[in-house]
């Protein structure tokens, strides 16, 4: 007969101890099992407190700056010029003599013609009195008259061609750099000088097709010149009847008063041309918290600890800013750093706010 033999197990305290720890392991690893995986970490972010305001919107449009009146002085006869009355890019006066041309044959023909008429008003008053008593016959008498008449006309042609022989300003301004000197002779239509009135000056810029509805007479715009820093105020006095089919923009003109002369005709203009209606009202933001998409724009707004996706719409923007005009509100919390690791729902808290 066989005997049976029992062998006890010994166990050392290290391996006894690795046991009960993989048997509580295997009961922490099934409950983490039933309860789910783990919910992932907020991710920390800036964000901005929206603050609606009123907002100035504007657009920079290149213009150019043109004087409010400008005549170029041409001669009207051909003759030798005899003065130059003014000095060259000075301010003269309307009416002021600018040139004064020979006149010594017209001078001569009008004495002549004076004598002549004399005579004929004399001629006709006799024989008028002779026609009241029939001594003369209406045929002599209107003889006399007619030729009276012919000599007062071309006594008023020589007296209209002397006015031209002195040359003056039309209005007053600053005079330009004579063409001609004395002793020159000049043929009709000769340029002389040109002269322009500086009081005022005109800035023309044209406004596309979209801004039209914001054109309006007595309007106001800003301009500054490459003469310095400092900003102009214009009045928008007039504009083209149509839009210009090449460019589909319309030229304006403005009006800016010129104190002190500071301002010269020909010079670049920058206009500030407003945008938007008079008590318009938007958001600004950075432009970093913009999402541009298929249909627009959008931002992430924090809300219950998580970054929803919030459609906007710009009414105007800049490289570092971009004005809001409807999609938030008053408060709303706009995330404005790490926006490309968000998604939508995604868990956010604010680290930083402005």
């Amino acid at each position: 007969m066989f005997q049976k033999i029992i062998y006890p197990v010994i166990f050392s305290s290290a391996a006894l101890m690795t046991l009960l720890t993989a048997c509580g392991d295997g009961k922490s690893a099934a409950a983490q099992a039933a309860a789910g995986p783990s919910a992932a970490p907020a991710l920390p972010v800036d964000v901005i407190v929206a603050q609606e305001q009123d907002i100035a919107q504007h657009e920079v449009i290149t213009g150019t700056t043109v004087p409010f009146r400008e005549v170029t002085i041409k001669s009207e006869v051909a003759e030798r010029v005899l003065q130059v009355g003014f000095q060259d890019g000075s301010m003269v006066s309307a009416g002021q003599v600018l040139y004064k041309l020979n006149d010594a044959d017209l001078q001569a023909r009008l004495k002549q013609l004076t004598a002549e008429l004399k005579m004929a008003q004399l001629t006709e008053r006799r024989l008028a009195a002779l026609l009241k008593t029939e001594t003369v016959r209406q045929q002599e008498y209107d003889e006399v008259a007619t030729r009276l008449q012919v000599l007062e006309a071309q006594q008023e042609i020589l007296k209209a061609g002397l006015a031209k022989t002195l040359v003056t300003a039309p209005f007053s301004g600053r005079i330009g750099i004579t063409k001609v000197v004395a002793g020159a002779y000049v043929a009709p239509n000769t340029e002389l000088v040109s002269l322009q009135d500086q009081q005022q000056v005109k800035i023309n810029f044209s406004v596309p097709e979209k801004y039209l509805p914001l054109i309006k007479t007595s309007a106001t715009v800003r301009f500054t010149t490459e003469l310095g820093p400092d900003e102009h105020i214009a009045t928008i006095k007039a504009t083209e009847p149509g839009v210009d089919a090449a460019n589909r923009s319309m030229l304006v003109q403005a009006l800016a008063n010129n104190a002190g002369n500071r301002l010269r005709a020909g010079l670049s203009a920058r206009i500030l041309f407003s945008t938007a209606d008079a008590g318009t009202k938007g958001i600004a933001i950075p432009t970093e918290a913009l999402l541009p998409g298929g249909d627009g724009y959008a931002v992430y707004v924090l809300k219950g600890g998580t970054a929803q996706i919030t459609p906007v719409s710009i009414g105007n923007r800049t490289e570092s800013q971009a004005i809001i005009t409807s999609g938030l509100q008053n408060g709303d919390s706009i995330i404005v750093s790490n926006t490309l690791r968000l998604g939508n729902g995604a868990a956010a808290v604010a680290v930083a706010s402005k």
